[in-house]
C-alpha cells in the first residue's frame, strides 16, 4: 500500500467514514444472505434465536457473541448511530447489545429498564431516556453518539432528547473485545423480543432522517407479525427483576 496516496490515508484514518453502514444481524449471520466468511458462515442460527420474514425473535435461550472485528472495522470510534426497529416480549432489565474490551470492560451498551433507556458509553458509565420499550408495540427509534452528547430520536425525528455524558469517553473500541447481543453477561438476563433492524452507521449520518434507513417491512412492523402465538403477547414481568431506578438498574459488569 502507498500511505502517501490521499485517498488511502484517509480511508486508514477514518475507516467509519467511507462505510454505508453495518447490518448486525446480516454479520452475525442472523438473517438475510450470510457473510462468506466468519465464525457464523458454517454454523445455524443459534439456538434461541427464531428467524422469521422480516427479522429475528430473541427467546430466554438465546447466546449470540461475536468478536467486534466480525461487526465494526478495526479502529471505529465509539460515535456512532443506531438504527434500531423492536418489539420487546418480556418485561425486565436486558441489555440489546454490549461491546466490551479483551480486558471485560464495557466500552457501549444499550438497556432497556422499565420507562427507560439506558445508554453506556464507558465501563459503567452512562446517560438514560425517559422512553419505554415494554409497551408490547414496535418501537423504530435512532440513538446517535457523537463527542459528549448522545441523542435519542423516535417519531421519524420528529423528537429528540439530548443528554451530556459529562466525561471522556473512549475513543475507539477494543478490536479483540466481544460483541455481545441481548445480554452484558453469560450470567445476565436475556432481552426477549423481535427485532426488525439493527444498523451502525457513522454518527456524521442524518440522525433526524433515520426513518430513510429503515427497511421497508420495519416501518410498517405491525403488519408483519409472525405467526408464533405464545411468544407475541406482552409477558409479564420477569419475577428476577425488581422495580427498578436507573441506577438500581446497573448490572455488575
Amino acid at each position: 500500500l502507498d500511505l502517501r496516496a490521499t485517498n488511502q490515508r484517509v480511508l486508514l484514518v477514518c475507516p467509519l467514514q467511507t462505510s454505508p453502514g453495518v447490518d448486525v444481524l446480516q454479520r452475525l449471520g442472523l438473517s438475510g444472505k450470510r457473510p462468506s466468511s466468519g465464525w457464523s458462515s458454517s454454523r445455524t442460527v443459534p439456538q434461541g434465536v427464531i428467524p422469521f420474514k422480516s427479522g429475528v425473535i430473541f427467546t430466554q435461550r438465546a447466546r449470540v457473541e461475536a468478536p467486534v472485528s466480525t461487526i465494526l472495522p478495526t479502529g471505529s470510534s465509539t460515535d456512532l448511530l443506531l438504527v434500531l426497529s423492536l418489539c420487546s416480549h418480556r418485561i425486565n432489565n436486558a441489555f440489546l447489545f454490549a461491546v466490551k474490551s479483551k480486558k471485560k470492560k464495557l466500552q457501549l451498551g444499550v438497556q432497556f429498564v422499565p420507562g427507560k433507556i439506558i445508554v453506556y458509553v464507558g465501563h459503567k458509565r452512562s446517560v438514560y431516556f425517559d422512553y419505554n420499550v415494554h409497551d408490547g408495540q414496535w418501537h423504530n427509534m435512532a440513538i446517535n453518539i457523537r463527542g459528549q452528547t448522545v441523542t435519542l430520536f423516535t417519531s421519524c425525528g420528529k423528537r429528540r432528547v439530548h443528554a451530556d455524558l459529562h466525561f471522556k469517553k473512549d475513543e475507539a473500541l477494543d478490536p479483540h473485545g466481544s460483541f455481545l447481543f441481548g445480554k452484558i453477561n453469560q450470567h445476565s438476563v436475556q432481552f426477549e423480543g423481535a427485532i426488525c433492524q439493527f444498523d451502525i452507521y457513522p454518527s456524521a449520518k442524518a440522525a433526524h432522517h433515520y426513518c430513510k434507513y429503515l427497511k421497508k417491512q420495519c416501518r410498517q412492523a405491525d403488519t408483519y407479525r409472525p405467526n408464533l402465538p405464545p411468544l407475541i403477547p406482552l409477558l409479564p414481568r420477569d419475577p428476577s427483576a425488581p422495580p427498578s431506578t436507573p441506577h438500581q438498574a446497573q448490572l455488575h459488569f
